[in-house]
């Protein structure tokens, strides 16, 4: 399977080429990548994010803001903590919900470079975790 190289708006990831492109402007103004991936009917997401960081100069910054609105979004939140991906401090949240039987997971990941907040996020059925490798895999080769 062959790897893309994304390397616009200021950032450069690689994915793999089993995801396919999403119309990103049906997602959210701030998209930059929208990639989706069905696997057993089931789908998951890799969406891309880039927003002007305002006054935000570290991820720790952002913990709060994030716990809030998964929360007042009804989300669960299993995990969050700020993690060390190749030397830059990412600030790493994961909750899930339960839908139709199943549980919907969210990793969102944001990082912050040159005055701006990179988010990445994974949707995906937890109990179908193989699109959570290729997550880390996309993660593992951010370079700016």
């Amino acid at each position: 399977m062959d790897e893309v190289v994304f390397d616009e708006e200021g950032i450069k990831f690689k994915y793999l080429s089993n995801w396919r492109e999403q119309r990103k402007e049906m997602v959210s103004p701030n998209c930059i990548k929208a990639l989706v991936k069905v696997v057993e009917d089931n789908p998951s997401t890799i969406t891309v994010y880039k927003n002007n960081a305002g006054e935000v100069t570290a991820v720790a910054q952002l913990e709060e803001a994030f716990k809030e609105s998964f929360e007042a979004q009804g989300w669960t939140i299993v995990e969050s903590r700020i993690l060390n991906l190749n030397g830059m401090p990412v600030y790493n949240i994961i909750c899930t919900a339960e839908e139709g039987g199943k549980t919907l997971e969210n990793n969102t990941s944001a990082l912050i470079n040159d005055g701006n907040m990179f988010v990445f996020e994974l949707m995906h059925f937890k109990e179908f975790p193989y699109a959570y490798n290729d997550y880390l895999a996309i993660m593992d080769s951010v370079e700016f």
